[in-house]
């Protein structure tokens, strides 16, 4: 049931070596209010907000810490884990807000830093969640558990404070407890006290004892809060003040909505070493807050169930209308009898186990959990471990997206999550972001091939089998108003002359016209070897001409030309087939680019581009690209960062310009464009602002005359300054 247990509170303050009679500032226990979120009614709070950093804030700002933080759990909603986490996201987000507005107002203040212990009892479960220095530790049974579990490991017990880093880092434990159990919330002065010692005083007969025999072994400072759970209608071995909230029995205003009773707490029987005043304060919850909660809670499955039998009786009436006069009523049969009796009460039970149910993690809950672990162990990895942080961090934004597909709304905690992995992924990466200028998007459409010539762009939509055209504004980030034109001889079912074109390979521009009808123009070639010439001014004077040989293709791919011969890239038949023009058209067979006993394997091939004085950049599937004179091979090799390579791409592009030569890539598995020299040094990797953009990116060309870089994804054209962000 959810009121097993009270809690007896106790505190130790000391600071130099003096005991205080007040509570730790920081320190709250808080019984839920009575207008608490659905879930939470019978939930009691534990805080312990302290210091952190080089300076330490009033008292005042703890305790405000501590009632905001109590608040913001019991308005909440969701699993207990979810609420711990708002939490200490809530505090984080203000300490990191209140340094920023003071540098803005020109204010110079240090970070402002604070270290929180916060736990949640519901029922037998106990969760605590740590950030900053500090230390809990849970006695029962004899057996003595720590959160950190690792008490002798610094980075564990003086993890990162709150207000260092967008996402706290939340360490985070769930216990089962039972009567008797006791709960230190301490902060990370504690550790220097040795950890027998305080086993051994956590197990003293009464807190009171416990807090006296921890007092005497503590020579500095503390901030400390000891909770036992006793059952319900206990009486407390001491003295103790009756209370529902331990706010204003400590002396601290209480949180919002808490019915408190102020009175002040007896001291107990007992002095401190220096004669000065004891600091142990001991609290018990009382039991009266939790009986209303039981009533409301009774009450409103009362009333639900009430709803359910309203609703079954009129399922009945729809279902089982009243008999006609003279004929005996289906319900006077002791099975109809007994199903109007059970069917209302399996109504209710439902209504209550799903009431119950709901207050438990949702699968949400746990993913975002999962997203809280990944992302802090991937902050632990060591800085001098690139593959493992990189590895670490894109496995968070795998753990991210899961989560994210699970709500309709966006999460701000997993967004921050999503922030912190993407600027870390890119500045160890040499990720460049840019915004994407959407030039034009067709319908139905999945561009694969880009031809840009001048301020003329054309592309091929593999899905419909149409190439069309745009003309280009003068800053190169626009389409002029009405210039788009498919071009009706280069589609699939289409006719040029005599010919019936089939599905479109590729589209390359033929400056050099010796094979075709005339120089400077847009040509397409279908599988049948179909090759179709249009003039860009004149787009319907198309002519064709069929490729002799081409039933000896295997799988072409893609078509480039040099001094006007054509080259057809065909991974299937393991070959580039070169045509040489004669009589303006090419009407002899191809000959084969690799010859001799030694020919390479490029059935991985899946594009090739040819420089200006005829070398072949051939790029396989696998990321490697291969230089190639005359069909012979020559020296090519990457050079990237350890920390990015190409895995699987899909087209190249070969940048001539002799100001900013250079070669392009487009990887869709990892929504990227990379740029290298032509001697295969990196350059950049550039990915969109918004990632999505580039989910099905295919083709990219350059116009460095306007400093432009378009990418095909989707059904879009995409453009993008290439030098500023």
């Amino acid at each position: 049931m959810p009121f097993e247990h009270e809690s007896l509170v106790g505190y130790l303050h000391m600071v130099g070596g003096r005991a205080i009679s007040q509570p730790p500032p920081g320190a709250l226990v808080e019984l839920a209010p009575r207008r608490a979120a659905r879930g939470r009614e019978a939930d009691t709070v534990y805080l312990l907000v302290t210091p952190s950093g080089e300076g330490n804030a009033a008292a005042a700002f703890y305790q405000t810490m501590a009632r905001d933080a109590a608040a913001h759990y019991f308005e909440g909603s969701g699993s207990v884990t979810a609420g711990v986490r708002s939490v200490f996201g809530l505090l984080n987000d203000r300490l990191i807000a209140g340094v920023e507005n003071a540098r803005r107002a020109g204010i110079a203040v240090p970070p402002s830093e604070a270290a929180m212990l916060c736990g949640v009892l519901r029922g037998s479960d106990l969760y605590v969640g740590k950030a900053g220095g500090g230390i809990a530790l849970l006695y029962q049974r004899g057996e003595t558990q720590t959160l950190p579990g690792d008490l002798d490991d610094d980075d564990q017990v003086f993890s990162p404070p709150l207000g260092v880093q967008p996402i706290p880092d939340v360490r985070m434990a769930r216990y089962a407890v039972v009567p008797g159990a006791r709960l230190i919330f301490a902060d990370s002065t504690l550790i220097d006290h040795p950890l027998e010692a305080t086993r051994a005083a956590i197990a003293s007969q009464d807190i009171g004892a416990a807090l006296a025999s921890l007092r005497e072994g503590i020579k500095r400072s503390a901030a400390l809060m000891m909770i036992e759970l006793v059952p319900p209608m206990t009486a407390p071995p001491l003295p103790a003040k009756v209370g529902e909230s331990s706010a204003v029995i400590g002396g601290h205003d209480a949180p919002a909505g808490a019915n408190t009773t102020p009175a002040a707490v007896p001291a107990l029987d007992s002095a401190s070493a220096d004669g000065s005043s004891p600091s142990e304060t001991v609290v018990i919850i009382p039991r009266a807050r939790r009986d209303e909660t039981v009533k409301r809670v009774a009450s409103s499955a009362a009333a639900r169930g009430a709803r359910a039998v309203e609703f079954a009786a009129h399922v009945f009436d729809r279902i089982v209308p009243a008999p006609s006069e003279g004929q005996r009523a289906w319900l006077a049969s002791p099975a109809a009898i007994g199903v109007a009796v059970l069917l209302p009460v399996v109504l209710v039970i439902a209504v209550v186990l799903l009431w119950v149910s709901g207050t438990g993690e949702s699968e949400f809950d746990q993913c975002l959990d999962r997203a809280q672990t990944t992302a802090t162990t991937a902050r632990a990895i060591a800085p001098n471990d690139l593959t493992g942080i990189v590895a670490a961090w894109n496995a968070v934004l795998l753990v991210v997206d899961q989560c994210q597909s699970l709500r309709d709304e966006p999460d701000p905690m997993l967004e921050a999550i999503h922030r912190e992995a993407r600027a870390i992924l890119d500045r160890l990466q040499n990720i460049a972001r840019r915004d994407l200028t959407p030039i034009y998007a067709f319908p139905n459409a999945q561009l694969t091939e880009i031809v840009l010539q001048g301020d003329d762009l054309y592309t091929l939509d593999s899905n419909n089998q149409q190439v069309y055209h745009i003309a280009l504004t003068e800053d190169g980030l626009g389409a002029v108003a009405g210039s788009y034109e498919p071009i009706p001889a280069m589609r699939r079912g289409g006719r040029v002359i005599n010919f019936d074109i089939g599905d479109l390979v590729d589209i390359a521009w033929a400056e050099n016209g010796a094979g075709v009808s005339a120089s400077n123009v847009i040509t397409a070639l279908d599988r049948t070897g179909l090759l179709i010439a249009c003039p860009p001014r004149f787009l319907q004077d198309c002519t064709a001409q069929q490729l002799p040989g081409a039933d000896t293709w295997q799988a072409p791919k893609a078509m480039q030309y040099w001094e006007g011969r054509l080259y057809v890239l065909d991974p299937g038949g393991d070959q580039i087939w070169r045509y040489d023009p004669a009589g303006g058209n090419f009407s002899s067979v191809p000959l084969e680019y690799f010859a001799g006993g030694t020919r390479p394997d490029i059935t991985s091939a899946v594009d090739f581009a040819i420089t200006d004085v005829g070398d072949i950049y051939l790029l396989l599937n696998t990321g490697v690209v291969a230089r190639f004179r005359g069909g012979e091979q020559l020296p090519f090799a990457f050079t990237f960062p350890d920390t990015q390579s190409m895995t699987n791409p899909r087209a190249m592009f070969l940048n001539t310009n002799p100001v900013s030569q250079g070669l392009y890539f487009v990887e869709q598995g990892q929504r990227t464009l990379f740029e290298t020299t032509m001697a295969g040094t990196f350059i950049d990797a550039y990915r969109a602002q918004e990632e999505s953009l580039f989910a099905g990116l295919n083709s990219v060309a350059v116009d460095s005359n306007v400093g432009v870089i378009y990418a095909l994804s989707g059904n879009t054209i995409f453009g993008f300054r290439q030098d500023v962000p």
